[in-house]
């Protein structure tokens, strides 16, 4: 199909080129003998040279359409730029954030924890980038402020604090994925994050399930006693 439109753009190109060549020798033959007829020809001749140099943009445009080789990207919905912002923080915070939790925890309810977070927000981002790039979509390449601020909570503690802080966030921010992922699978407009949105609800709703059953500082106190 592509090397039948460029041979029809060639032929609408040499065609056009050839009324363009005629008209030109008409009017300097003619220039001497009729200057009415020559001024008259002068439409035609414009005419024919602006189709002469319009013709490689016909061809070019021509090829583009048949080949199927000039895409456009698509810029994404608002709704759909939103959950991806969203949901790449949300993975990116929980791999590091688990694996701030494997080098800090104590007990190892948190260390278990920990490595399952990494384990299974690694692989969803994984998932999640051939469809970032198939789809030619913007992903973030940098946390945002406030899961950067999150992070540092975590660093500037340790022992058992940490571990508070860090089953909290587990819980808010789990609660928080869990409704960005059920909202987006039922109502969004991007077919493949629809459907990386909705096989991503059941490890979520698991990871909040399991951060909720972590033990608290005072629940482990009472079983150390």
């Amino acid at each position: 199909m592509q090397n039948a439109a460029s041979e029809d753009a060639a032929f609408s190109f040499c065609y056009l080129k050839h009324l363009a060549e005629q008209a030109c020798a008409r009017s300097v033959y003619d220039a001497g003998a009729n200057v009415e007829e020559t001024t008259m020809r002068k439409p035609l001749l414009a005419s024919a040279l602006a189709l002469a140099l319009l013709a490689p943009s016909y061809a070019l445009a021509a090829s583009w359409t048949k080949s199927g080789t000039m895409t456009r990207t698509v810029r994404p919905d608002a709704t759909t730029q939103n959950f991806l912002d969203k949901a790449w923080n949300i993975n990116n915070f929980e791999i590091q954030a688990g694996r701030e939790a494997q080098n800090k925890a104590n007990t190892q309810e948190f260390l278990d924890y920990a490595r399952r977070i990494v384990r299974d927000h690694t692989n969803m981002d994984d998932e999640l980038k051939p469809i970032v790039q198939q789809d030619r979509l913007n992903a973030p390449n940098a946390l945002d402020k406030e899961h950067q601020n999150l992070l540092q909570q975590l660093s500037s503690t340790t022992g058992a604090r940490f571990e508070e802080r860090f089953r909290t966030q587990q819980i808010d921010g789990h609660e928080k994925a869990v409704k960005l992922f059920e909202s987006y699978a039922k109502n969004g407009q991007n077919p493949e994050l629809k459907r990386w949105a909705q096989n991503a609800i059941p490890t979520l709703e698991r990871h909040l399930r399991d951060a909720k059953a972590l033990p608290r500082a005072t629940q482990r106190s009472t079983r150390a006693d």
